[in-house]
């Protein structure tokens, strides 16, 4: 999975501008935008973003609070910071506030590529390792008390988190914006993931307590008792990341339900001597609402390439009852599947009785996908 650049500028031509030469290196990481300070705090808070670039001048939440907001609560993305109000003391408040990067506009396109890659090449100049035992790559990395930062990624991709390590000691974790001990616990859940490692570590103070071995205890005790919660990931305290949604229904169709035939029940004493008691086939298993998805896809894709994950998640309610009450104002009939079209991957989320989540690789024929669930 490519890295995501966010850009934030209230100049929506220059916004434009910009994806559109940094377009030409999408084998190398992808962009999306914002063009405010609110708008790019809900991005980073619902998104894996590796690097961000955001104009100094902006109304509402502008750049320099935006650094200081990153720096805060995402210590591990680097800020490169852009204006076309260049001054010498600026550009001395903005790099001692913590910028990875100074720009004047207009930014020429080969210039930040540049940049960007050489920002990239440090967050892995430790390396990378996919499919490893995390819990013993962290013993190591305290053995030989390591100052890294990790980007740790789970088994199917689908959740990222970032550990900081100074000379062995874990002094933070991040998922998203939730930070601490509950973020670490829930990345050492993971099993078999992919990590990349910097050299260097943001933070100074120990922000969780307790010695690492301790920590890794309790999350293994965690994992054996719950599973292996990588095939949970998803929605990220109910909230998807922006992207473009589709409600999906049919005009007058009823809401589904299952038939029940009422058959006599067989007496015995009032068979015939010596006939023979009628075979009664026994009823098939019925499939769970994630199972019974997971088989139309796999039936309508003829295999499992491009499923990343079938998984129930209630939290979704909340997105449902939007979209339902979207299809109620403009009478489109009964909802059935929901269409997300992320930056990464694709979701579909299935009203039903355990609010059904399919996530999905990008490029795959999304009318198929939608037809075989609804």
């Amino acid at each position: 999975m490519v890295p995501t650049i966010l850009i934030i500028d209230d100049d929506q031509a220059l916004l434009r501008l910009m994806e559109k030469e940094l377009g030409e290196y999408a084998d190398f990481f992808s962009v999306v935008t914002a063009g405010d300070g609110q708008a790019a705090l809900n991005v980073l808070s619902d998104s894996d973003i590796s690097i961000v670039l955001s104009d100094l001048r902006m109304p509402g939440i502008d750049g320099f609070e935006m650094l200081s907001f990153i720096l805060k609560l995402y210590p591990d993305i680097p800020v490169m910071a852009m204006t076309a109000y260049d001054r010498p003391k600026t550009r001395d408040v903005v790099m001692k506030s913590g910028a990875a990067e100074y720009l004047t506009k207009p930014v020429d396109g080969i210039l930040l590529f540049r940049h960007i890659m050489k920002l990239l090449k440090k967050k892995e100049e430790g390396g990378s390792l996919n499919r490893v035992s995390l819990d013993t790559y962290l013993q190591l990395v305290e053995m030989e008390e390591q100052t890294c930062t990790l980007r740790i990624r789970s088994k199917k991709g689908i959740r990222s988190g970032v550990l900081f390590f100074r000379k062995g000691q874990l002094m933070d974790a991040r998922i998203g914006n939730r930070k601490g001990l509950e973020a670490a616990y829930e990345i050492l859940s993971w099993s078999g993931v992919s990590l990349s490692i910097e050299n260097s570590c943001p933070i100074s103070e120990k922000l969780i307590e307790g010695e690492l071995q301790a920590i890794l205890l309790d999350a293994m005790r965690s994992k054996d008792e719950n599973g292996d919660v990588d095939s949970a990931a998803g929605i990220q305290n109910g909230k998807e990341p922006p992207g473009k949604v589709e409600a999906v229904s049919r005009p007058g169709a009823g809401s589904p339900s299952a038939a029940v035939e009422n058959k006599p029940a067989v007496n015995a004493k009032a068979m015939p001597s010596g006939a023979q008691s009628p075979k009664i086939k026994a009823p098939e298993e019925k499939l769970s609402p994630v199972k019974a998805a997971e088989k139309k896809l796999v039936a309508a894709m003829g295999g499992e390439n491009g499923i990343l994950d079938v998984y129930s998640d209630p939290e979704s309610a909340a997105l449902i009852a939007r979209v339902e009450s979207l299809g109620q104002l403009f009478e489109s009939g009964v909802l059935n599947v929901i269409y997300i079209n992320k930056v990464d991957r694709q979701v579909l989320v299935v009203p039903d009785e355990e609010n059904v989540v399919v996530m999905l690789e990008k490029g795959l024929p999304r009318e198929g996908l939608i037809a075989a669930l609804s």
